[in-house]
């Protein structure tokens, strides 16, 4: 089996937060959960203006509803209560946009109705593609050198890569001369917790970029020339 493995410092990160408020009106946990949705899409927007800006990417989800009967300890049902929850998504890009996330999360993590969730760091499409590439030919390259060792114990002679696929996609075809490496091959973007101050504009938070961790594997197929 061939595997190769890179880890490199995040060069963006996605911020997952929830604002939620319950009420006994549906129409007034719709409201305050608005209202405060659009504050918050107002201070990203001031953080994605300018080509420098920190703030690259905002996504804001549909707001959803629930609602439910309570029970009292004497077993008796309490009128309806109704909940109303948005998902919000921001994308901070680069040193600055990791010191504007602090910032934006001190701000934001001890307001009433806001929850910060993960911290998903990742790279920009361009380096994931380059280092991609760079982890599998190490991957293959480990499965050639395995195979020169196995081929040279059995007393064969150089190695020739036949056959190089995905994991699970060689053909089924056996050669005993061959030398075949599997394994799976995949990115993972690594996640981390964020954990905000106690209430805003206090002593702020610190956050510690997670390395991105991209890892391969590969079957191969080699082929072992007679000893010379």
């Amino acid at each position: 089996m061939g595997t190769g493995r890179a880890a490199l410092a995040p060069e963006r990160a996605t911020l997952h937060l929830t604002a939620t408020f319950e009420e006994a009106g549906q129409a007034e946990a719709l409201r305050r959960v608005s209202a405060l949705v659009r504050d918050v899409q107002s201070d990203l927007a001031g953080l994605s203006e300018g080509d420098r800006a920190p703030v690259t990417r905002t996504v804001v989800w549909p707001i959803g509803t629930r609602s439910w009967r309570p029970w009292s300890e004497d077993g008796s049902v309490q009128p309806l209560r109704h909940e109303a929850s948005c998902q919000v998504e921001a994308e901070f890009t680069g040193a600055s946009g990791f010191a504007a996330l602090a910032g934006f999360a001190d701000r934001w993590g001890g307001v009433a109705g806001i929850a910060l969730g993960t911290v998903t760091w990742s790279l920009t499409e361009e380096a994931r593609v380059r280092v991609e590439a760079g982890v599998l030919a190490q991957a293959l390259e480990q499965a050639r050198a395995r195979a020169s060792v196995l081929a040279q114990a059995a007393g064969c002679g150089a190695v020739q890569c036949v056959e190089v696929a995905d994991p699970g996609l060689l053909s089924r075809r056996v050669d005993v001369s061959g030398y075949a490496a599997e394994g799976s091959y995949g990115a993972g973007l690594m996640h981390a917790r964020l954990a905000a101050s106690d209430g805003g504009g206090g002593g702020g938070i610190e956050i510690m970029p997670q390395d991105v961790e991209i890892t391969a594997a590969v079957h191969a197929r080699f082929a072992a020339s007679d000893p010379t």
